[in-house]
């Protein structure tokens, strides 16, 4: 399983919460009409309103190094992708099974995302309705949050897509369930990813 695969899950979690938001974006690209062919398209993060993370938290990640012990247990014999990094938008790392693997069993991926917030969290009971599960916690519910994951594959292997959302970052842990190893399933991403947070 490569790198973009993984990294588009957290996207498609984004896509469902939209509940067709998505698809509303084409419609109202095409009544744009001709007037989108004459716009100057070009723009930077302060068009759009992308905010940086928070200075402490872009202290305390300043590379993937600092994320990997609150996952240690779960990328084990995993090597770090050398893509990993962070920057003032946010701290994306992966780790991913060795070249030399040759058993199914060890094929694992485990993927930390760490980004900046837009200011508010989902409603619950909208996550609901798009399909994932909304995960109970009292630390990230105490500290105005919400988590919910997204489970795909049964039986020996799986892949979980949990995401806890603050008003000011979000944290995204990509894992699962592989044979003989620890799974990364929702409740430990979830405490992955307050033990990241330090709450």
């Amino acid at each position: 399983m490569n790198r973009l695969r993984l990294a588009a899950l957290p996207a498609a979690l984004a896509c469902a919460l939209a509940l067709g938001a998505c698809s509303s974006d084409d419609t109202s690209t095409s009544e744009s009409g001709n007037a989108s062919e004459t716009t100057d398209t070009s723009f930077s993060a302060e068009d759009v309103g992308i905010e940086t993370l928070d200075a402490d938290l872009l202290t305390k990640f300043s590379s993937c190094d600092d994320v990997s012990p609150a996952v240690d247990q779960y990328i084990t014999g995993l090597d770090a992708d050398p893509d990993n990094g962070s920057s003032d938008y946010g701290v994306y790392c992966t780790w991913t099974t060795p070249e030399a693997a040759t058993s199914f069993d060890d094929i694992r991926t485990v993927e930390v995302m760490i980004e900046t917030g837009n200011g508010a969290v989902s409603d619950p009971s909208v996550l609901g309705t798009a399909g994932l599960e909304v995960l109970s916690d009292s630390t990230v519910e105490s500290n105005g949050g919400v988590a919910y994951t997204m489970n795909m594959g049964t039986g020996v292997a799986g892949i979980t897509v949990t995401t806890v959302e603050f008003p000011d970052v979000r944290v995204s842990i990509t894992g699962g369930q592989w044979a003989d190893f620890p799974s990364l399933d929702g409740p430990a991403a979830v405490a992955a990813a307050t033990e990241l947070l330090g709450l």
